[in-house]
């Protein structure tokens, strides 16, 4: 009897222990059932069902929550929350056919295939590179890789990266109860797009230099796993 129960204190431990590796994205998902997207057919904004280029590659699942503070005095900032969870691509895979790019307004997520068989509007509404070269890269310096990205890169809002050394649960508080402090940590840089690696958190700003009276944005990335590569976007927003 004292050997099971060791055994069920260690596997009770293990349980534990892998838990804390979990995303607190994932686990109120896994409670609420709302808001996941699994593995959709095609890509494309706003639900386009196209697929130019041929057969395309199998889409990531993306899981989506908004989290409003419960707080009054700190409800006045929401934060909207992608975790976003590629499949293992077998070796050689083209990687201009990889879902990569990132559009904030919507969640969207494309492949360079993709967007660059589209019109220029598509590219313009993009904001970053995720998953390409393990780098985090504002679409609108993307020259080699989206064909409207030089020339249209006046009409295109821009993104800077912060790696912070935030803890899980502080970033989760954030996320949950303070998105505000997105905004009230953000320290203005001029560092070259960061290359990442798992456990890496970013802290991001977007601003609209076409049209300034645009308030600026601000949100966080974090590098929750390589292999299979899973990583979350987070951004403040007002709650109107």
């Amino acid at each position: 009897m004292q050997k099971v129960n060791v055994v069920t204190v260690f596997a009770l431990c293990l349980v534990t222990l892998c838990g804390c590796e979990e995303s607190f994205i994932e686990r109120q998902e896994m409670l609420t059932s709302t808001g996941k997207v699994a593995n959709p057919e095609s890509e494309g904004i706003g639900g386009v069902k196209t697929n130019p280029g041929g057969q395309s590659l199998p889409y990531p699942t993306i899981t989506r929550k908004t989290f409003i503070p419960d707080y009054d005095l700190w409800a006045h900032t929401k934060c909207h929350t992608w975790r976003i969870e590629w499949p293992n691509y077998p070796a050689g895979t083209d990687p201009n056919k990889i879902p990569t790019v990132f559009t904030l307004s919507n969640g969207a997520l494309n492949s360079f295939d993709y967007l660059n068989a589209q019109s220029a509007s598509n590219t313009y509404k993009t904001h970053f590179n995720l998953y390409h070269n393990a780098q985090l890269e504002m679409s609108s310096t993307l020259w080699d890789e989206l064909i409207y990205s030089f020339n249209g890169s006046d009409q295109m809002e821009i993104t800077w990266f912060n790696k912070t050394d935030i803890s899980v649960k502080s970033l989760e508080h954030w996320v949950k109860e303070r998105p505000a402090l997105f905004e009230n940590n953000w320290v203005d840089n001029s560092q070259e797009p960061p290359v990442y690696q798992q456990g890496d958190v970013f802290l991001f700003k977007v601003m609209n230099l076409s049209s300034p009276m645009i308030p600026n944005r601000y949100g966080g990335i974090r590098i929750v796993s390589m292999t299979p590569r899973i990583i979350e976007v987070y951004l403040a927003v007002p709650n109107d």
